[in-house]
């Protein structure tokens, strides 16, 4: 399998953290971001192939950090 960097974005943490087990333990390269503002920053200095984004967030919601 090949290496993905995959960025995580949830706000709700034992499930974020749960996902970001699972696919570790699948050899995944994963981050993760409990916020949007978060998540663009990372977006900005780090490559990602793939971002799975929670769409109601508190902070700024999916669409908004899509966005940006």
């Amino acid at each position: 399998m090949n290496n993905f960097r995959v960025l995580l974005v949830d706000d709700e943490e034992d499930f974020l953290s749960t996902l970001v087990k699972r696919l570790k333990k699948r050899s995944l390269d994963v981050l993760s971001a409990r916020n949007g503002t978060t998540a663009v920053k990372i977006v900005s200095t780090e490559p990602v192939d793939v971002v799975v984004l929670d769409f109601k967030m508190p902070d700024m919601d999916g669409l908004e950090t899509l966005k940006q």
